[in-house]
């Protein structure tokens, strides 16, 4: 691995995926030395998930899931999604504090009050008809849907910090009552069960609120991959109030800046033509309707990932990025120099998969301790 200890920006890396060892989110110190692991077992901790639908969708084996989106807590625990088939908090020994039966995914966004937005599935029997598209019904989409662990009616979960629901929201329904039957039009031709595909949910800020009319601080942005969309739905009922598509295309990652701006993993799809030649880290401001490349910098510099891919701004302004399908995390500075770059083989031919990468501060936990009692 590389590691400039001068220009990196120091603290624990934690790290979320399929590792040696099956599903976990792992922390390692700068030189790459793990320090904890947090395991994630669906087997041991959902005996009978009657929440699954359909119900061919539960994994087989523990090859057969992996996690998307977790939040780390102080005291060592931390929140994560079995993508598509539950949510659990979990403590610094990965034993489980409160689970939650819901097909949740990909997203976990901590409030400041403390609660979680979660990414989630309303079952396509308690879709209304009128989401469905014409001439089929839900038992067709079920049909289509078995094998994919994906699911046609995405939503947005408000969790409280004990793991009860707060509030849900139907993206479906959000962009439907918009009038966006382009955007529809296009994503149920790609892939009829997936038209939304939400990979993301954040925080609006006071910055981004006031670029954006009718839009407050605490609203939530979105990233809508079918449909090559940000949007931004209303905190309180989840009304749409503020949509863009591309130059974004099955992006992932949205994150709000301190200055408004939207920074995005910008996956790209090569089948376009041959000079698509690796993903990108975008930056977007709503004001000026514009966005500008931040890394690569150079074609040297070129990254890829066709799915997933997250990036996280650090506080001495570099960039940490997921490269998920290469097990790789790299931190670059703003010129595009490579200063930290770790990569994690799973065995001899296969890269691990990297969900989500993470630095936290070297003070974050609040632990003396990551001892855990032995079975």
């Amino acid at each position: 691995m590389a590691h400039d200890t001068g220009a990196v920006q120091s603290g624990y890396t934690l790290i979320q995926g399929i590792l040696p060892g099956g599903a976990q989110v792992r922390m390692v110190d700068m030189d790459g030395t793990e320090v904890h692991r947090w395991t994630i077992e669906f087997f041991d901790l959902w005996t009978n998930p009657t929440h699954v639908s359909p119900v061919e969708n539960l994994p087989k084996s523990d090859l057969h899931y992996h996690t998307q989106g977790f939040w780390p807590l102080p005291d060592g625990s931390i929140v994560v999604n079995v993508s598509d088939l539950g949510a659990v908090r979990l403590d610094h020994c990965s034993e489980p504090v409160w689970k939650l039966d819901r097909m949740t995914h990909h997203a976990v966004t901590r409030t400041p009050q403390g609660d979680f937005w979660l990414a989630s599935h309303i079952p396509l029997e308690e879709t209304p008809t009128d989401l469905l598209p014409r001439g089929v019904s839900a038992d067709d989409l079920a049909q289509k849907l078995i094998g994919w662990g994906r699911h046609y009616n995405n939503s947005i979960l408000k969790v409280s910090t004990e793991g009860e629901i707060l509030s849900e929201f139907s993206v479906l329904q959000a962009v439907t009552d918009a009038g966006l039957e382009h955007a529809l039009y296009s994503s149920l031709l790609e892939f009829m069960p997936d038209p939304t595909h939400l990979n993301d949910v954040e925080l609006v800020n006071e910055a981004l609120a006031e670029k954006i009319g009718d839009v407050r601080a605490g609203d939530l942005l979105v990233s809508l991959r079918s449909m090559d969309m940000l949007a931004i739905l209303d905190q309180e009922d989840g009304r749409l109030k503020w949509h863009k598509q591309g130059p974004w295309v099955h992006q992932h990652d949205a994150d709000v800046m301190s200055d408004g701006s939207i920074e995005i993993f910008n996956n790209r799809k090569k089948i376009v033509g041959p000079w698509v030649t690796g993903s990108q880290i975008l930056s977007y401001d709503a004001t000026t309707d514009t966005t500008n490349v931040l890394h690569p910098v150079a074609e040297e510099d070129r990254f890829h990932s066709d799915i997933m891919g997250a990036q996280q701004r650090l506080e001495n302004g570099n960039l940490l990025i997921t490269e998920t399908l290469a097990g790789r995390a790299f931190e670059v500075d703003p010129a595009g120099k490579v200063v930290w770059d770790y990569r994690l083989p799973y065995d001899d031919e296969t890269a691990s998969l990297f969900e989500v990468v993470m630095r936290i501060p070297p003070d974050f936990f609040e632990k003396n301790s990551w001892t855990c009692k032995e079975s």
